[in-house]
């Protein structure tokens, strides 16, 4: 509950000063209720909250029915310590106008601090009920929810608000914690039917492979297959770790057994393709590519690996066609810097040199931006369906030397 407690502090700040505000527009009977209004929102921002607590107490006094007033009352004292008050502050505001956003939020928010999280969740409910597109009510909806231990109830409202603010680094995390608290009692459970049993071993070796411990996944792969060698998908994935270990004949081997497991593995056809192309076994390379594309026209990768077969194959007017293909599918994904060099070797042997120093232009510039981001580590992370183990593209791309 740790975690979840700094981000209320962080809450309590920025929806202060959000919520201050627009308060000062509410009808007030004079003057006076709005200066003081005004006053109080000004020193949230400030971070002065005993004042604050004093600026909303007169207008508490000055106009009672004013439900804004009590609710910005209320959040005040929460930021000075006292919870009590700032209970009854937002309940007050909740009894003078239900339909009072925030006043729930926050009310459940107090309750969750306290570990009253049955009427947490019954105020967050309500919240979320009050405003359906309030993304902060359904994250601390999750949030109670794991802190009942049930991260499985905690994922639909914590989806919910990732689909709502898929920015917010606070959803992001309780969201991915939520998953994996499920994701780790599924393989415990797992586990305990059969410690040895092929999907354990599947497992370890999956989760070897995120850490990028390449000789550790490949024995577990391996024992995996062992005790079912016709499982879809194993191969293909033993092949990946052979390649990423540079161990490129046994790639092959374990992608050409996944494909006469499964004659219509794509993925396996199009890795094995681009594999090939890459360690000179051309021509059967380009056609195991070619019939990747008509099987599966989404892998847009395959069109860069059947660009450097065919140009190995000193078919440069159709290699400079796959180039641009591959270009076209993502123009600023790492693929296309590496389409971008390769073209501009291509249009240089067709004897093009205008089109060959645009290609060469582009390389430069989408490599100039991809040092500047430094990202391509963090890209490595997150490995979808058609991705090679390759080395850094851009380092793939570099200029070779004369």
């Amino acid at each position: 509950m740790g975690g979840a407690f700094g981000v209320w502090r962080l809450e309590v700040t920025m929806l202060l000063a959000v919520l201050a505000f627009p308060a000062t527009a509410q009808t007030a009977p004079n003057e006076s209720v709005s200066e003081a209004m005004r006053q109080g929102a000004a020193q949230i921002k400030a971070g002065e909250f005993a004042q604050a607590v004093e600026s909303y107490s007169l207008v508490t006094r000055l106009q009672p029915d004013f439900a804004e007033g009590s609710f910005n009352l209320g959040l005040a004292e929460e930021r000075v310590g006292n919870l009590d008050a700032a209970r009854a502050d937002l309940e007050k505001a909740l009894h003078l106008k239900p339909s009072l956003r925030g006043a729930n939020l926050f009310l459940g928010i107090l309750a969750y601090r306290e570990n009253r999280f049955k009427e947490a969740e019954t105020r967050l409910q309500a919240e979320t009920r009050l405003d359906p597109h309030g993304a902060k009510a359904f994250m601390w909806l999750g949030v109670c929810r794991l802190a009942q231990d049930d991260p499985q109830g905690a994922i639909l409202p914590l989806d919910k608000a990732y689909a709502l603010d898929p920015s917010d680094a606070d959803i992001l995390y309780h969201r991915g914690r939520a998953y994996l608290l499920v994701a780790n009692r599924s393989y415990a459970d797992m586990f305990k039917l059969d410690h040895d049993s092929m999907r354990v071993h599947q497992v370890l070796a999956e989760s070897y492979a995120e850490s990028y411990r390449s000789q550790d996944a490949i024995s577990e792969f391996e024992l995996a297959i062992k005790l079912d060698p016709r499982q879809p998908g194993l191969h293909e994935e033993l092949g990946d770790q052979h390649w990423t270990a540079g161990e490129f004949d046994k790639a092959a081997e374990a992608y050409r057994e996944e494909l006469r497991i499964d004659p219509h593995a794509v993925t396996s056809m199009y890795k094995l393709g681009s594999l090939l192309v890459l360690h000179q076994q051309t021509a059967e390379g380009v056609q195991l590519l070619r019939d990747t594309l008509r099987a599966d026209p989404s892998l847009a990768d395959a069109h860069y690996y059947l660009g450097v077969g065919l140009a190995n194959l000193d078919q440069d007017e159709e290699a400079a066609h796959q180039f641009e293909s591959a270009v076209a599918a993502d123009p600023a994904n790492n693929r296309a810097l590496s389409a971008y060099y390769k073209l501009a070797q291509v249009y240089r042997k067709m004897h093009q040199p205008d089109q060959a120093n645009a290609a060469m232009q582009n390389f430069l510039r989408m490599r100039a931006a991809s040092k500047e981001r430094q990202d391509s580590k963090t890209a490595q992370l997150s490995r979808k369906r058609g991705d090679l183990p390759v080395d850094d593209p851009e380092k793939s791309a570099m200029p070779e030397s004369p």
